[in-house]
């Protein structure tokens, strides 16, 4: 039997538009899952403090026949919000179907690409990190929920630095989600070589592509750049992983094809991820 691809959208692509008109765009490109959490029109999609909120985003995704999959909460899992913060997302992602919030890790530079931090600094910043995300994985494994760290140099940089990561969390709802245009980008490796090492441990894959060489800012539409989705792909299916596949940038070559970019240009590109994606996660054994 096939193991099944939740193929998704990050809202975030929109992020110019309303929070609803995503969600339209989204389904109307031929998906049926989301991932979404960062803002929208430079304020937040949702309050998950305020009273019915739950209710009303899941009227919303109703509307338009979607289901979440992750919910992008790096802003309340950071070691510098209370733990109460991190619970009341916890309770929102449950109370919508979510089983997934995504985040990042550490930042390994003052200003990217030619100022990082000292290893003092990194040290400092991993270790408060580990033990926030230990008090996270204990919330999040109350509500069987799981909290993932996705590349983004400091402690995910790669995927041997995930695992390190985790294995210091040591929290068995703390696990890996891997994007292959942030490895390319950020630290100049081809993710194809990289994922096995955490392959084992990732339980969902944004699908980002870049194009050229480190610090190149060129993301194209997922299957159509430098990444070795085909790769990837079989490295994932010989590791049973049945996780979210989540579309989440495609601006192009210096943002050519931003969010200021008109709706309809974001629509067809949206459309050829799914399209793309779709045929190289069939290629390699999965059914979406």
């Amino acid at each position: 039997m096939k193991p099944s691809i939740k193929l998704a959208c990050m809202s975030w692509i929109y992020m110019k538009h309303p929070f609803e008109r995503a969600l339209e765009s989204i389904a109307a490109t031929g998906y049926k899952y989301v991932s979404f959490g960062l803002p929208h029109e430079g304020k937040p999609a949702f309050d998950d403090s305020a009273e019915g909120e739950a209710e009303r985003i899941s009227g919303l995704l109703r509307r338009y026949g979607l289901k979440p999959v992750t919910l992008v909460s790096t802003d309340v899992l950071s070691p510098s919000q209370p733990i109460e913060k991190a619970i009341s997302r916890l309770e929102f992602a449950k109370a919508i179907g979510v089983d997934e919030l995504l985040s990042l890790g550490t930042t390994s530079y003052k200003r990217f690409p030619d100022e990082p931090k000292t290893e003092e600094e990194m040290k400092l910043l991993n270790d408060a990190f580990a033990e926030k995300y230990r008090r996270i994985g204990e919330e999040a494994g109350k509500r069987g929920i799981v909290v993932t760290i996705k590349p983004h140099t400091g402690n995910t940089a790669t995927a041997a630095v995930i695992a390190d990561t985790l294995r210091t969390i040591g929290s068995p709802h703390i696990l890996g989600s891997y994007d292959p245009g942030n490895v390319r980008f950020y630290e100049g490796i081809e993710p194809s070589e990289d994922l096995p090492a955490i392959a084992a441990q990732t339980v969902s894959l944004v699908a980002k592509d870049h194009r050229g060489k480190r610090a190149e800012l060129d993301f194209p539409i997922p299957g159509e750049g430098d990444v070795d989705f085909a790769s990837i792909f079989a490295t994932l299916r010989s590791a049973n992983f049945s996780g979210p596949v989540v579309v989440e940038r495609l601006d192009g070559a210096n943002g050519e094809f931003s969010a200021n970019s008109p709706i309809e240009v974001l629509d067809e590109r949206v459309k050829a991820a799914r399209i793309n994606l779709e045929r190289l996660l069939a290629k390699a054994g999965f059914e979406v």
